[in-house]
């Protein structure tokens, strides 16, 4: 999942580089924005199963 968010928010600056092109403002904000948040719920969920895993050294 952050690799996917991550991926859409590259596209989304490319756009926003070449914006020559025919896309739409609001499809490139709705890239970057929605793949930054993609990102960070792929990142949260990440770290909501390391709580999972036992601490070594603790008793």
């Amino acid at each position: 999942m952050v690799a996917l968010g991550l991926l859409l928010a590259r596209i989304g600056y490319g756009e926003l580089e070449a914006f020559d092109a025919a896309v739409p403002e609001w499809t490139v904000m709705l890239l970057l924005t929605g793949g930054l948040l993609v990102a960070m719920l792929g990142v949260t969920g990440m770290l909501g199963l390391l709580g999972w895993l036992p601490r070594v050294g603790e008793r």
